[in-house]
């Protein structure tokens, strides 16, 4: 095996891909679990990007059992995987039935071959599993069609939402007159477009629209407006200023739906977009205008509205009171669907978007949130499973705001923490991070003492961690080290062990880049629709290539994950903030059932030192970049780490 290099001096690298075994230095302080692995590390991948079993430019779950191997090297437990469950877009999260899996990703066989697999060598499979809405698939058509469909009360319906949420009817807003986020769409039903000349009078001061019927001359779009309509399929039609805060407009409207009314040519935004309140027009009488929801104003006819937080193709699943949410038949549905995969063996869910199942409302998602958890576990340990099912919530949020989350759920991922690490490395400021993390951990333990800390970097949805550190290599190694001797649960992001960098300025297919395998080798690229950054896909950055060096960030991924896995201190340890007057270096112990190790950062980009008393800085587990000691003083070169075991 490779040897740790104990350094003496601040010029000798030290990344050490094997930590020493403790049994060769004369002292046993491991401690494996039935797997040998106590990490508890969550690799979370994209099917569709990860890997391509047969050659068709999709990733596929094969995919993912061809690479077991390379996800074993990376100390993985547990994969998180992206939705598989049949939907209609590439990322999954609209699924249109929860009780099947994706052709375009495998098959039932494969699934279950992929858990089989992962299993024998200690790894769990966790689902991801959309709550808070579904895709437009046979349940939503059915609602929205017949009034008594079997799944009406799935779906968050109104013919007058604007009536309904004032009189508290909409349950999934929690008895809150706004939801938030989101917007109410028209579902079916009738005329509700128009064809036909109109006449638009804006009446800017009080917010109203009267739209007359006339045989009046038509005039073209004002390109010197300061208001516009936007029309069905004519897109923007600038009004003309007629006196006062009046606007007004004459011209032909060919439209299946309706129109908006802004107040920027540019910008979508809620605010200088005004829509409808939830009623149609009445022609010649005024129509006072919404900007929190703006929904399309429709021109009449027969029609229902439907809620989606997200995009109009994700329609929101509605629960009923939340007090009582196990006893709507959504909750039902879907629970047995969550059978289904439990009994097939999966160990684990992600809960998307749980903070808008209610609509941001705390209490209410955290009893909705505990009644899913009591459903789920109750499958998992009737089918055998050990212990309890594991099962995180994205709240996305800061931590004050979501700790309340943990009355309904074991884990929530905790994004303060990567907010704060990015924010401290690009600050070169690390002497304040234990006392800042263990701040979040202090305000979790109130709501449940066993909380499991889901941390993490950057994720499916956010820019890539390289991209927040200035596509620094030396940088993104730190922030991995950082992340593998954390308490919590770590999770590692699909080419965050490359050095991946993207951000979602042109689509978020850029940040969900496949994982380049070999030099030479193509990527999945279909279910991006070509939005990969080639660039970055380089021969270096492929898996081959870094796997042959010791100081690729692969590398040093791998080595902090073996750590972890060997240390029983790093993997379950508490986490104890070591006093340090060295601003960029980050001190803390991680002590667990007799055993600590000593973890130090340095979050800066020149060499520093600090005194350390009381603690050996002899017994290096695992390094990256440079460190010496000497007596009682500790130096670490520029964005280097160091673990010493106690």
């Amino acid at each position: 095996m490779k040897r740790i290099y104990i350094l003496l001096s601040l010029l000798v690298l030290a990344v050490c891909c094997d930590p020493v075994k403790p049994d060769e230095g004369g002292n046993n302080n491991q401690q494996p679990g039935s797997d040998g692995k106590l990490s508890d590390i969550t690799y979370q991948l994209n099917v569709y990007s990860f890997a391509d079993s047969d050659g068709d430019g999709w990733g596929d779950i094969k995919g993912i059992t061809q690479h077991l191997d390379y996800l074993d090297g990376l100390g993985a437990t547990a994969l998180w995987l992206s939705p598989v469950q049949t939907s209609t877009s590439y990322h999954g999260y609209d699924v249109i039935d929860y009780n099947s899996i994706n052709p375009r990703l495998g098959t039932e066989a494969d699934f279950k071959d992929l858990i089989d697999k992962a299993k024998e060598k200690g790894i769990d499979i966790y689902m991801d599993y959309v709550l808070n809405h579904s895709g437009r698939g046979e349940w939503f058509n059915s609602a929205i069609s017949d009034e008594n469909s079997p799944y009406r009360s799935f779906y968050v319906l109104s013919d007058n939402y604007t009536a309904d949420v004032a009189a508290g009817k909409v349950d999934n807003f929690a008895g809150a007159t706004s939801p938030g986020m989101g917007s109410w769409h028209t579902a079916a039903g009738g005329n509700i477009g128009y064809k036909g000349r109109l006449h638009f009078k804006l009446d800017w001061g009080k917010k109203t629209i009267t739209v007359t019927e006339t045989t009046a001359a038509a005039q073209s779009s004002n390109p010197s407006a300061s208001k516009w309509l936007w029309v069905g399929s004519t897109g923007l039609v600038g009004l003309y200023p007629t006196g006062g805060d009046i606007h007004e407009i004459t011209f032909d409207v060919d439209t299946d739906w309706g129109f908006l009314v802004r107040s920027s040519s540019t910008s979508w935004d809620n605010g200088t977009k005004w829509g409808g309140n939830g009623t149609s027009i009445t022609f010649g009488q005024p129509y006072t205008l919404n900007s929190s929801t703006a929904s399309d104003i429709t021109f009449g006819g027969s029609h229902i509205w439907y809620f989606a937080s997200f995009d109009a193709s994700m329609p929101d699943l509605n629960y009923g009171p939340y007090a009582k949410a196990s006893e709507s038949p959504a909750f039902k549905a879907l629970a047995a669907s969550a059978d289904k995969w439990i009994n097939m063996g999966v160990a684990g869910l992600r809960l998307d978007a749980v903070i808008w199942i209610y609509q941001n409302q705390a209490k209410a998602n955290a009893t909705f949130l505990k009644q899913w958890y009591d459903r789920c576990n109750g499958t998992y340990k009737a089918r055998g499973g050990e212990g309890d099912i594991y099962m995180v919530g994205e709240a996305w949020e800061e931590t004050s705001k979501i700790a309340s989350y943990y009355e309904g759920l074991p884990s929530l991922f905790n994004f303060s923490y990567w907010w704060t690490l990015k924010d401290r490395i690009n600050k070169n400021k690390g002497n304040d991070f234990a006392k800042t993390i263990l701040g979040f951990r202090n305000q979790y333990k109130p709501y449940r003492a066993g909380f499991i800390d889901a941390i993490k970097l950057s994720n499916h949805d956010e820019d890539r961690a390289g991209n927040d550190l200035g596509r620094d290599q030396a940088k993104e190694k730190l922030a991995g080290a950082v992340l593998l001797t954390s308490p919590g649960k770590p999770f590692i992001y699909q080419g965050e062990e490359l050095g991946y960098w993207g951000t979602k300025s042109k689509g978020d297919e850029y940040i969900r880049t496949p994982v380049k395998w070999t030099r030479t080798g193509s990527v999945p690229t279909v279910a991006l629709n070509g939005k990969v950054d080639h660039s970055m896909l380089t021969a270096d950055i492929s898996v081959e290539a870094q796997s042959e060096s010791e100081t690729s960030v692969l590398s040093v991924y791998r080595a902090f994950a073996k750590a972890r896995n060997t240390y029983k201190a790093l993997a379950l340890g508490e986490m104890t903030e070591v006093s340090c007057n060295t601003p960029a270096m980050a001190l803390w112990t991680m002590s667990h059932d007799g055993q600590t190790v000593l973890v130090a950062h340095n979050f800066g980009g020149a060499p520093v030192s600090a005194v350390v008393n009381g603690k050996k800085i002899t017994d290096a587990i695992v390094a990256n970049g440079t460190w010496s000691a000497s007596g009682i003083t500790l130096t670490l070169g520029p964005y280097s780490s160091v673990v010493l075991l106690q």
